[in-house]
């Protein structure tokens, strides 16, 4: 599976946009396997080589610091940018196809079962609860992401087999053509405003969560925050709700304090 990432990645010019905990993991990964290549960096900081001094000692490194940093951004085949950089008041129209992360990487070429977990509220406890109850069957599990390790940081140990959380946030999201295979949509609420262009483009990064799924995958929304009721749902999604018995397939629901799947009783 590594292999085939690899050998995407082996002959790219490749921009890595922000070095922050995930930027400085993509370096690494990207050195250790190209050791040679000719790698770029970018990043509006203009003490970066006080914080990195080893990127000094690469010769066959080039970063751009500073105010200018975005300038020939468009001249890179791939540019894997860190999730902490905003293009809010940046046109990226010319470039925006070059765009990917690690999470886009990591879903387009690494095969094993993937749920993600995304919101704005409560996404690292159930992110973590999951990846606990995994662990607790005795799974090959995984929790990364941006709970805690970057995903390059585990990618090498993954398997087939694997269970793999990610704890995923909007700044993830936004920019990938791919999804989990199994999705779960916490809630939206207005925040992160800061960051995007408008309160629908920091909706719709969140329901990337699942936007790229097939027939074979899973999303888990809750039907009860006010802000996702809105929202279009495939016939197949799974609706969760606190509330009894709505008008939807696939729905998980709460009556006489117990937990029904449509019309069967799960569990009290």
């Amino acid at each position: 599976m590594l292999n085939n990432l690899l050998e995407y990645l082996e002959n790219k010019k490749i921009l890595i946009l922000g070095v922050g905990l995930e930027g400085k993991s993509t370096y690494n990964f990207l050195r250790k396997y190209f050791p040679d290549k000719k790698l770029f960096i970018a990043d509006m900081d203009v003490n970066l080589l006080e914080r990195y001094p080893e990127f000094l000692e690469d010769i066959n490194l080039e970063i751009s610091m500073g105010e200018q940093y975005l300038n020939g951004i468009d001249e890179y085949d791939i540019i894997i940018k860190t999730p902490g950089i905003s293009f809010k008041a940046i046109d990226i129209s010319s470039f925006e196809n070059k765009i990917t992360n690690q999470l886009e990487l990591f879903l387009k070429f690494i095969d094993c079962i993937t749920i993600g977990v995304t919101g704005t509220k409560g996404k690292s406890t159930t992110s973590s609860l999951i990846y606990q109850i995994l662990k607790d069957q005795g799974k090959n599990s995984f929790l990364i992401g941006n709970i805690g390790d970057p995903i390059f940081n585990n990618i090498e140990n993954i398997q087939k087999n694997s269970f793999v959380v990610i704890e995923l946030s909007s700044h993830e999201l936004q920019f990938v053509k791919h999804s989990p295979h199994i999705a779960i949509l916490l809630n939206i609420y207005e925040e992160h405003l800061d960051f995007y262009k408008s309160f629908e483009e920091y909706a719709n990064s969140k329901f990337n969560i699942a936007k790229y799924q097939n027939q074979n995958d899973y999303f888990i929304y809750n039907y009860d925050n006010k802000i996702m009721k809105k929202f279009n749902y495939r016939i197949n999604d799974y609706a969760v709700t606190l509330n009894s018995r709505i008008d939807k397939n696939n729905v998980i629901y709460i009556q006489n304090d117990k937990i029904f799947y449509n019309d069967e009783f799960i569990m009290n």
